[in-house]
């Protein structure tokens, strides 16, 4: 044994074996150092020392037989005290110490399961926050809202009027409460400043159909829903509560003046969620007698009865529509209802597409992470294939070895989930700075203990994803081969090869889905921002303004008048002003308020009613927006819509409205009713070029603009076309504003170039985000390409030494080797198109005059992927060559 030993030159195998049976004493320990040396020492270095493995296969057999190296890494274990948690820390323990001795591979492992984790986490704190938290609100199934419909004016989700509201509250038989709520912008006085808040209007059984109770106080009585009730009462949010009182719980009782009008506080309500975030205070709903039945500004809610269906409930909410339509035929004609499932008010469908699809990005990208794991671990186990097989002639069962496989994946997952997670903290402060325009309730984003399961869950099924691609090509079944061959072994390098090649084909087909969907966005928000929008926004300030309201509406009317007259004027005495106008939704962010429109000539019939836009606008506001005018004129100071005034009104339309009206005609002087209202008559007295009044990635409007002079509205937004800067005029415009009223409250001062930009948050968070995830998906992949190459190129060493030798060109070998490295690569893009022309349907709703088989978006990124993979198989093929073949022969 020992000559045969000598002959194999392993003079400190068996020095120690030897010594292990002359001091018996220590004999478990000596085992147990020789069985350290025999995995840490001797196995890396074993290459020029064996000729033959089955030596090497003989010599195994003997030193296993002995019973201390029970306690060598990889041997199953005997001792009653060795369980599975025992086992377990031990291979994490050897795992460790092996990933410590290479920090190149380890550092580029866990940084890669880092970008991938991190994104998954930081996406999803989003995606938890928005469309999967619990609501506030108990029993949500029986939580509906209620909208009006028309078919026949294609409404299809339509507010309601107040006194429909409270018809369908008295005679509906379905609902236990039912509420309905509008917002308003009022002013804040009697503190050092004046200050705009919103106001909620709301029923008294609003509060109720949430099931939320006020955290201090009460909740409004019914009898604060009628008309003459002596005092105006108001209870606060709890963010303003806390803002404005300094969370005093003795706030009950005391007077706040909304529109220099005194409330006594009467509550506080808990912590702000759904709907109540929308307001800093609510009063009540009083009931106005004088309302009109076909103004629809409220928005119903409803709590179901017990055992009452959603079905039950709208088909009596439908007969009481009936009934209303057949009561009050003129603007009730054609009224229906639809219920929207509280699920809805979480966020829009463009919202929930939008983050679902990066939800389903960044999980691409953690897949194309993992991918690139395993292509590491593989090239990793490669190089131990001798040792994993020596385990195996030892006895180590195959469990043991996959264990100990699995055993480095689960470290690098865990060190990556931990630096994910700090990643993850970093990346949720920027989405919310980056989305505060585009996504609701950003501000309630954090990484909480459902987003840390999540993590957590995610580095579970990476490390076994990744770990087990390495850990199935162990060589169970050839242990003689891979003792004597290693990781040059001829079977093991083929299967190792197609193995290797078929998750660089996987990596280049994912990142080829993320960049042809990070293309089609980026092109389709280019294509926003060559938009001609109708208009100028470049050095126009916009700001609002809370009028004051009369005790009438003929005298709020004339309030706004003179305001609008003086201030206005004053304003375009300054020096650095060219112009100014003001209007009663602000430009790009307003509210879209549809109008039904048709010519008085022609039949009320559907066929020729048009739902348009409509706005109050000063004299001025078309030449301050840059508006031009393409036929006819502006308003002046004599075009009045005042509540007195018999119609017909004057009215600027839009050219989109003018040509749908009417056609290859001229519209000026033509006349039409508004609203649908046979007693509101417009005059067609000029027409405007289109402009996009929903936002840049809206068609332009149909619009209908009514002359500001003589309505009574409030807040007013203010449009002034500075001469530079247009943010150096705010003190002038403060100054101007407090010298008629210094209790009017200042606010939303902008530019118009920031809500232009505002107008597409949306569009620009998608596409910034997904070509990030894009750009670190083509960084792995060609990480993943380079990776394959260079080890392949390593162990072809030997050969492309003795091809040079022989006299082979190199510009010839270089394209093999770049031939041979793009096969998958190429398989990777063919199949990637193929994919991302399945997937990319999804992103139609997201984009913007781009079709979702836009060939330039898909020749782009393939061009892009082949470009970089040739790159990736060329570096190491050129290095290879650059070595001398006499030193690469000597070193084989």
């Amino acid at each position: 044994m020992n000559k045969n030993l000598r002959e194999q030159k392993v003079p400190r195998l068996a020095s120690l074996f030897l010594a292990a049976f002359v001091a018996r004493e220590h004999r478990d320990y000596l085992l147990g150092d020789l069985a350290e040396e025999y995995h840490l020492h001797i196995l890396p270095k074993r290459g020029r020392a064996m000729a033959h493995g089955w030596y090497w296969l003989q010599v195994v057999r003997s030193i296993g037989s002995q019973p201390g190296l029970r306690k060598a890494p990889g041997y199953p274990a005997t001792s009653k005290g060795d369980g599975m948690m025992s086992l377990l820390f031990t291979d994490l323990r050897y795992a460790l110490r092996g990933l410590l001795k290479v920090p190149g591979f380890t550092l580029v492992a866990v940084l890669t399961l880092t970008l991938g984790i991190g994104a998954n986490t930081a996406i999803f704190s989003v995606v938890y926050s928005v469309l999967l938290a619990p609501f506030p609100y108990g029993q949500t199934e029986t939580l509906l809202q209620i909208w009006g419909t028309n078919e026949e004016r294609g409404w299809f989700m339509a507010s309601l009027s107040e006194p429909n509201f409270w018809d369908f509250k008295e005679r509906n038989q379905s609902f236990e409460y039912l509420a309905a709520y509008r917002t308003e912008s009022v002013n804040l006085t009697g503190a050092d400043y004046p200050e705009r808040i919103r106001a909620g209007n709301i029923s008294s059984e609003f509060l109720r159909t949430l099931g939320v109770s006020p955290t201090l106080g009460r909740d409004f009585l019914p009898e604060e829903d009628d008309l003459g009730r002596d005092g105006r009462v108001a209870i606060l949010s709890n963010h303003f509560w806390r803002s404005h009182f300094g969370s005093n719980s003795d706030v009950v009782g005391e007077t706040i003046s909304l529109n220099s009008e005194g409330y006594t506080v009467i509550g506080v309500l808990p912590h702000d969620g759904y709907w109540l975030d929308n307001a800093q205070v609510f009063v009540p709903m009083v009931r106005d007698p004088d309302a009109v039945r076909g103004n629809n500004m409220l928005v119903m809610i409803g709590r179901l009865r017990a055992g009452v269906s959603e079905a039950a409930a709208l088909a009596d909410m439908e007969s009481v529509a009936s009934q209303l339509a057949d009561q009050y035929p003129d603007p009730n004609e054609g009224l229906g209802v639809t219920f929207g499932s509280s699920e809805r008010w979480r966020a829009g469908s463009d919202i929930r597409l939008a983050l679902w699809v990066l939800m389903g990005a960044v999980g691409l990208l953690l897949l194309i992470a993992c991918v690139n794991l395993a292509n590491l671990l593989l090239a990793r186990a490669t190089g131990k294939l001798r040792e994993t097989a020596v385990c195996a002639a030892l006895g180590a069962s195959r469990g043991r070895i996959v264990s100990r496989m699995l055993a480095e994946s689960i470290l690098i997952s865990a060190f990556g989930a931990l630096l994910g997670l700090v990643l993850a903290f970093w990346a949720v402060q920027l989405l919310k700075t980056l989305g505060s325009q585009a996504v609701p309730r950003v501000d309630e984003v954090s990484v909480n203990a459902w987003v840390l399961g999540f993590t957590l869950l995610t580095a579970i099924v990476t490390a076994f994803v990744s770990g087990l691609v390495p850990a199935v090509q162990a060589p169970f079944a050839n242990v003689l081969g891979a003792l004597r061959d290693g990781d040059r072994g001829a079977s093991a390098g083929r299967v190792q090869s197609r193995i290797r090649a078929s998750l660089v084909g996987t990596e280049v087909m994912l990142s080829l889905m993320l960049l042809v969907g990070a293309g089609l966005l980026v092109r389709s928000f280019g294509q926003l921002q060559r938009l001609d929008t109708g208009f100028e926004s470049e050095s126009r300030l916009t700001f609002a303004v809370n009028l004051p309201t009369g005790t009438s509406r003929e005298e709020g009317a004339e309030n706004t008048r003179l305001l609008l007259t003086e201030f206005l004027g004053r304003l375009e005495a300054t020096p650095l002003v060219q112009s100014a106008g003001a209007v009663n939704w602000k430009p790009l962010e307003g509210s879209t308020i549809n109008m039904g429109i048709r010519d008085v000539e022609r039949p009320p019939d559907g066929e020729w009613e048009f739902l348009a836009d409509w706005r109050y606008v000063t004299p001025g506001y078309f030449e301050t927006m840059g508006l031009s005018l393409v036929r006819g004129r502006d308003f002046n100071q004599q075009d009045l819509m005042h509540p007195t005034q018999t119609p017909p009104w004057s009215i600027v339309i839009s050219e989109a409205l003018a040509d749908e009206l009417w056609p290859g005609e001229d519209p000026i002087g033509r006349r039409t009713v508004l609203w649908v209202n046979e007693d509101a008559i417009g005059t067609v007295v000029g027409v405007v070029e289109n402009m996009r009044e929903r936002g840049l990635d809206r068609e332009p409007s149909r619009a209908v603009y009514l002359p500001y002079f003589g309505a009574d509205w409030s807040p007013v937004h203010f449009v002034v076309h500075a001469a530079g800067d247009p943010i150096s005029l705010v003190p002038t415009v403060r100054s101007t504003l407090a010298s008629f009223d210094s209790s009017l409250p200042l606010y939303d001062i902008g530019n118009l170039d920031d809500s232009l930009q505002d107008s597409v948050a949306g569009r620009r968070l998608n596409a910034l985000l997904l070509s990030a995830f894009s750009i670190v998906a083509l960084i792995l992949a060609l990480a993943g390409v380079y990776g394959v190459m260079a080890y392949t190129v390593a162990r072809r060493t030997v050969e492309i030494g003795v091809r040079v030798a022989l006299g082979a060109g190199p510009t010839r070998l270089i394209k093999q080797i770049v031939a041979s490295g793009l096969r998958p690569a190429i398989v990777g893009i063919a199949v990637g198109i193929l994919g991302a022309f399945a997937l990319s349907r999804y992103l139609s709703t997201l984009l913007f005059e781009i079709e979702p088989t836009d060939p330039a978006s898909y020749i782009g990124a393939a061009l892009l992927l082949l470009v970089a993979a040739m790159l990736a198989c060329y570096v190491p093929a050129r290095r290879a060559l650059s070595a001398s073949p006499a030193e690469a022969l000597r070193d084989e």
